[in-house]
């Protein structure tokens, strides 16, 4: 599987059964119209870095990251 299908397939799954995300009532349509405009979007990405870095920041020690 190349890396954007990859991305696709794992951002269509959390959208389409994530908890919170499933209170957005996305159709269909609606997902394939985000995952196509989303993979190429550089906010996107930034926005998803921060999350990542402030969540192994708060978190890392349960998956025995030690950051220094």
């Amino acid at each position: 599987m190349n890396p954007r299908q990859a991305f696709r397939t794992f951002i269509k799954y959390q959208l389409e059964n994530g908890e919170g995300l499933s209170e957005l009532r996305l159709n269909k349509e609606d997902i394939e119209k985000f995952l196509y405009g989303v993979e190429d979007d550089m906010l996107f990405y930034s926005k998803l870095d921060e999350l990542l870095k402030e969540y192994i920041e708060d978190y890392g020690e349960n998956y025995g990251i030690e950051l220094s």
